[in-house]
């Protein structure tokens, strides 16, 4: 799914859901990528990896929606979400507003998916 300046890419694996993002995450991101994962929620998927690999920027509007589905997931559906691709600076702004409370980070995609399998 494209964004003016982001892109969604979901694809599931067993009962891993990978959500990869790529680009400017900013406004709108909310609107397109919260129904996506809610129907993944919905046709019993608990099992999550956000891979932030390829994420140019993160700005406030996006931290806001990936700390709400952080929530959903983990809170409201009693998931598990881990993330992947972190730069330094994604990792500082996601422990700076509380994301890694509810959720874990791996290097890679890889590796994430293997902790969720296990």
């Amino acid at each position: 799914m494209q964004g003016k300046n982001f892109e969604i890419k979901i694809e599931t694996d067993d009962n891993v859901c990978l959500v990869e993002l790529s680009g400017y995450l900013t406004n709108g991101l909310f609107e397109e990528m919260v129904p996506l994962v809610e129907e993944k929620l919905a046709a019993g998927f608990r099992e999550f990896v956000f891979d932030l690999a390829d994420v140019s920027m993160l700005e406030s509007p996006a931290v806001a929606c990936i700390l709400t589905l952080t929530e959903k997931i983990v809170d409201d559906f009693q998931g598990h979400l881990v993330y992947s691709g972190l730069s330094d600076m994604h990792v500082k702004i996601l422990e700076m507003v509380g994301v890694f409370l509810y959720a874990n980070f791996c290097k890679d995609k890889q590796e994430a998916i293997l902790e969720c399998k296990a």
